[in-house]
């Protein structure tokens, strides 16, 4: 874990600028209008949205840019401080914390959105995915919206696998672990993915209402990207 935490922060360090550019994902499932899209976006001028894993903070002003009052968590002070300087330079303000996707540094029903952008997945030690949702679910609001992607396994010989996900170890308790990182920062790391929509949907409906489900599958280049994204309103 903490070699994982110490190549995550190392990882966005490099990559500082002063130029912050929103993930085309969290575009389209924000702002974007789709049939299949529930999105309950009332809540967007003067809501409370979590951006869980800011990461270089690169969706925050879109996120400011809708209405809402952002907040932040990340897993190191370094990668928080980080957040506040990108911020600071386009003029964005969020109140930024330490934490993770198991203990998330406010109250209870605090949140009218969550945004967790490649991060929600990720399970610390001897945790579960389950875990992190009971965290998730504890600091949303009802009727809260948690707004999140997840690595995909695609039922499809003609399709490549993911490459956060080529070698990947299933466990017996539903996660994966990752072994073929071609960044080097995420091997070891224990993930939740999913291997269709449908499971998806079946995964979240206990809970959840109004589930959208997209999905995407990209090549940047030789880098294969596979994933599906969800938006789902907390009952």
């Amino acid at each position: 874990m903490e070699n994982v935490k110490t190549g995550y922060t190392e990882f966005h360090l490099k990559k500082t600028s002063r130029h912050l550019y929103p993930t085309e994902w969290v575009i389209r499932t924000m702002l974007g209008s789709y049939p299949n899209l529930k999105l309950d976006k009332s809540n967007y001028n003067g809501g409370k949205i979590l951006d869980l894993g800011f990461g270089d903070g690169r969706n925050m002003a879109l996120l400011s840019n809708c209405g809402l009052q952002v907040y932040g968590v990340e897993i190191t002070e370094e990668t928080v401080e980080l957040g506040r300087r990108s911020l600071d330079l386009v003029n964005v303000s969020a109140e930024l914390k330490v934490g993770n996707n198991r203990q998330i540094p406010f109250d209870d029903g605090f949140f009218d959105y969550i945004l967790a952008s490649s991060s929600c997945y990720y399970v610390d030690g001897d945790s579960s995915f389950e875990d992190n949702m009971r965290e998730i679910n504890r600091v949303l609001k009802p009727k809260g919206t948690l707004i999140a992607n997840f690595p995909a396994f695609i039922d499809n010989d003609k399709i490549p696998i993911s490459f956060i996900l080529e070698n990947a170890e299933k466990t017996s308790d539903g996660h994966v672990i990752i072994h073929n990182d071609i960044y080097g920062i995420r091997n070891g790391y224990k993930f939740k993915a999913f291997s269709s929509p449908q499971e998806l949907e079946n995964y979240f409906s206990e809970g959840f209402q109004d589930i959208s489900i997209g999905v995407c599958i990209d090549n940047y280049y030789g880098v294969e990207i596979n994933q599906y994204i969800l938006a789902a309103q907390k009952k």
